[in-house]
């Protein structure tokens, strides 16, 4: 199988077929699509079509708009309602009162009980999840979910000023498609960031996860005990990163993992304190 990196290059190039030749063609996926803005968001209406192309897709989204929910749950203290609806493409659709990581896991684990899924796709977001911000995204949390039961993921944004989706789901399947047909490696979230498609897009870059274009700089009191948050944008990001690549106005495609150990920090450990990190006495 080819390196991820090399059908990266070649989707950056304008294209999607494959490196290299596989002996069969794998099975159409069947598609678990889920979203943070809710199931009535546009945004995962436009990816549900473009992904019916590719597979069957089955949605379920929270019952309204849960951005910035990261991989919350309300699943271990309420009990949520789940209600059907009719989306473009999807051959069953849901809403779930929860956040968007209890509609990834209510969705693989009873929707996909009988006939599991292949991947679990969420988006497409209205606003960018580049760099540090990604650690906010219910998007990104909702693909993570997907991750934690072992499932491919892939998590679809893209720029907050653009009133159109049709760019981002479209590309975004392409992504899925050859993702599928080349093998997903385990393990990976798949995050693919689109800039505004009023202004020409540059075309794709894989980037590594860095920098932030928005941060909360403060907190303001409206009345009485009510506060709100303040944002600035910010343009604090590598050159290398995701964040620059997308400011720049670059589709990006960063792979995050589920597993936040920084195994450099954990060998050296032990160096750092020897008689706190060393058997207790009797006990060798």
């Amino acid at each position: 199988m080819s390196s991820p990196s090399a059908w990266l290059l070649v989707l950056a190039l304008g294209g999607c077929s494959l490196p290299g030749p596989l002996s069969a063609p794998p099975k159409p996926p069947r598609i678990l699509v889920v979203n943070d803005d809710g199931i009535d968001a546009p945004g995962i209406a436009a990816l549900a079509l473009e992904l019916s192309h590719i597979g069957e897709v089955v949605v379920c989204a929270p019952d309204g708009n849960r951005s910035g929910s990261s991989h919350s749950s309300v699943a271990f203290s309420k009990t949520l309602t789940v209600l059907d609806h009719k989306i473009k493409g999807a051959s069953y659709a849901c809403s779930i009162s929860g956040m968007p990581s209890d509609a990834t896991s209510y969705g693989l684990l009873r929707l996909g009980a009988e006939k599991p899924f292949d991947l679990v796709v969420s988006g497409v977001n209205r606003g960018a999840n580049v760099g540090l911000v990604a650690h906010y995204s219910g998007t990104i949390g909702a693909a993570m979910e997907g991750n934690y039961h072992g499932i491919p993921s892939v998590a679809v944004s893209q720029d907050s000023s653009d009133p159109d989706f049709g760019f981002a789901a479209r590309w975004a399947a392409k992504f899925v498609d050859s993702l599928w047909q080349q093998g997903p490696p385990p393990g990976i979230c798949w995050s693919i960031n689109v800039p505004s498609t009023l202004a020409p897009i540059r075309g794709v870059r894989a980037a590594r996860m860095g920098g932030s274009y928005l941060r909360i700089h403060d907190w303001s009191t409206t009345s009485g005990d009510r506060v709100r948050a303040s944002f600035s944008p910010s343009h604090q990001a590598a050159e290398d990163t995701d964040t620059a690549a997308w400011q720049e106005g670059w589709i990006t495609v960063t792979p995050l993992r589920f597993d936040w150990t920084d195994t450099e920090a954990l060998s050296s450990l032990p160096s750092w304190m020897p008689g706190l990190f060393s058997p207790p006495a009797g006990r060798r």
